[in-house]
């Protein structure tokens, strides 16, 4: 598509979602959802044998409802475990049509999956990436230099903005900012958040002045927590409060159904934090539980492009986050894909009547929203959360100037042990900071047994040479 008309199509769907609800795009997701399943059960052949030992006849699935109550939940040990790439992919799909293939992390074991796109895939790919950084950055009014510092291959094709695939390289993020920033009406730095917390802090050795730029930052990978965004936008000059500055943002996608499947906007994020300042708000919206919990990470996502479920949920509506794909041309049909993550609806209803306490003003998103809480395996015993250390973490931004960022939490016979990585050169701070840390943790855990350390850089055992090529493992049970 050329420049003029993808900006055209751009500006024509932001005016469709400026008059839609929620409500609305879900019925035309609907739409879709049973051509998915039809094309599914015909094209793949691991499909179809699993609908067969489930003993379903895809000519009974006649409705959404139908699919939802009749249809097997995949997940990777079910898909990618069991049959070859060959199986998985569909009939439609011709090898010589695939143009890329992208490996999961592997971080949730079983080992890995995959995603491949067509090149018909990959044209429009760009038009997707240009509208979601020009819903959430406006894009197509400053010239934007995006730097992508996701590790593990993952690249960006854009027609709209300006891209440095620099992987997980601090040293060439932070000379491409001093070098060609200025060439720029904004920056986009993405990455995830181990690794944005070393780009900030050899920034800071080098003395990089970010304030020079307007900067807005992509998070993913893994989720984060209100006091990793304040210490970020101390470091970048970003007022995570004010809507006319910079934006810090998360998007969540898997790696076997594509990118950026879920995201933050400006609403939701306000929405966060204001939940994060008022634990009455947090129990009005999710429920007398929460309160005791970290704050979800609220996300849009588009159902013309995805449908969403949420299955085996508790009494607060939290549950296995389900996802199926509506495209019609997708290589390996996944249907009713378990992500691993656990998540519950958002009503809008409910968003409309808590507008004043959310803030001033306050308008919820037109797409639909989730509350995500993060991967099953992030939930402690005795009901704690792996985001509750991380918020202790960065709970004071002097402490965790000194700090990598990376932590292990283990089980113990006597509770929880948290071992926390100093950064080099910290060495001879290790008592205090052993001591704030535990001053930090404490509270967000009173009846929890907790042993502290904080260890010298060369001295902490776990991933001692950090890589940042692979998602680093924050909690271990005593049993693994």
């Amino acid at each position: 598509m050329r420049p003029l008309l993808a900006r055209l199509a751009r500006q024509l769907i932001r005016w469709r979602l400026a008059g839609s609800s929620p409500a609305s795009l879900l019925a035309l997701g609907e739409g879709k959802l049973l051509k998915s399943f039809h094309r599914a059960a015909r094209c793949s052949p691991a499909y179809r044998t699993l609908l067969a030992e489930a003993g379903i006849d895809p000519a009974l699935i006649r409705t959404p409802q139908d699919f939802r109550d009749q249809c097997p939940v995949l997940d990777k040990a079910m898909t990618f475990k069991r049959f070859g790439a060959r199986e998985l992919l569909a009939e439609d799909i011709k090898t010589r049509d695939l143009a890329s293939v992208l490996t999961s992390s592997g971080h949730g074991g079983g080992g890995f999956a995959l995603g491949l796109s067509t090149r018909a895939q990959l044209k429009d790919t760009a038009f997707t990436i240009d509208l979601g950084l020009d819903l959430a950055f406006d894009t197509d009014r400053r010239r934007t230099l995006l730097i992508n510092c996701l590790p593990m291959g993952v690249t960006f094709q854009s027609d709209a903005v300006c891209v440095a695939n620099v992987s997980v390289r601090e040293d060439m993020a932070c000379a491409l900012v001093n070098q060609v920033g200025d060439l720029f009406e904004q920056i986009v730095l993405c990455g995830d958040p181990l690794f944005l917390k070393k780009v900030c802090d050899h920034s800071q050795d080098i003395g990089l002045d970010w304030r020079r730029h307007r900067l807005n930052v992509i998070v993913g990978e893994e989720t984060f927590t209100e006091s990793f965004r304040d210490y970020l936008a101390g470091v970048l000059g970003i007022d995570p409060d004010d809507p006319g500055s910079g934006m810090i943002g998360s998007s969540m996608g898997v790696g076997e159904l594509g990118l950026n499947l879920f995201n933050e906007t400006r609403e939701t994020v306000a929405l966060r934090r204001a939940c994060a300042r008022d634990p009455q708000l947090r129990e009005r919206l999710l429920g007398p539980t929460s309160a005791s919990m970290p704050v979800p990470t609220f996300m849009v996502y588009s159902p013309l492009r995805t449908s969403v479920e949420i299955l085996y949920a508790d009494d607060n509506g939290n549950g296995d986050l389900v996802v199926t794909l509506l495209d019609p041309a997708v290589p390996l049909p996944l249907l009713r894909y378990k992500t691993g993550d656990r998540a519950r609806f958002v009503s809008p209803a409910q968003l409309k009547q808590l507008a004043d306490a959310i803030a001033p003003g306050y308008l919820p998103p037109a797409l639909p929203i989730i509350a995500l809480h993060g991967r099953s395996k992030d939930q402690l015993p005795g009901g704690g959360h792996v985001d509750t250390f991380k918020e202790a973490l960065y709970g004071s931004p002097e402490i965790a100037r000194q700090l990598s960022g990376a932590h292990r939490i283990s089980g113990a016979a006597n509770g929880l042990c948290w071992q926390v990585q100093a950064a080099r050169g910290a060495e001879m701070n290790l008592p205090e900071l052993t001591s704030r840390l535990g001053q930090e943790i404490a509270p967000r855990l009173p009846d929890t047994p907790l042993t502290v350390t904080c260890m010298a850089y060369d001295e902490f055992p776990h991933g001692k040479t950090i890589d940042y090529e692979r998602k680093f493992v924050y909690w271990l049970t005593s049993e693994q």
